[in-house]
């Protein structure tokens, strides 16, 4: 893993192609695919394919999609966007949930 900070003040690190390929199971043509449908996201600001260190999850997440249902790259990303929404969802209905008095 590159130890390249993404910024100055962020405590993340960056993680080239080669790194989060081998950590997810993911294939370079997946992972590709997953940015241009706007997935996984890019560091900007930098040369070739690097990415946050928190994308190893959302890749795994693809990579489990892909082995457990059988869903092709595209069907990945729809998958992988509907539980990210229905992830905001249920934490906003719990911070809602949580201002209600009893």
């Amino acid at each position: 893993m590159s130890d390249l900070p993404l910024n100055p003040s962020s405590p993340e690190e960056a993680i080239d192609l080669d790194d989060l390929i081998a950590s997810t199971g993911l294939v370079q043509a997946e992972v590709i695919e997953l940015v241009e449908l706007g997935v996984l996201e890019t560091c900007d600001g930098r040369t070739g394919f690097l990415f946050y260190s928190r994308t190893v999850v959302q890749a795994r997440r693809a990579a489990r999609l892909r082995d457990d249902f059988g869903l092709n790259t595209p069907g990945m990303a729809l998958a992988l966007t509907y539980l990210e929404r229905i992830e905001q969802l249920e934490h906003r209905l719990r911070v809602l949930e949580a201002s209600q008095p009893r």
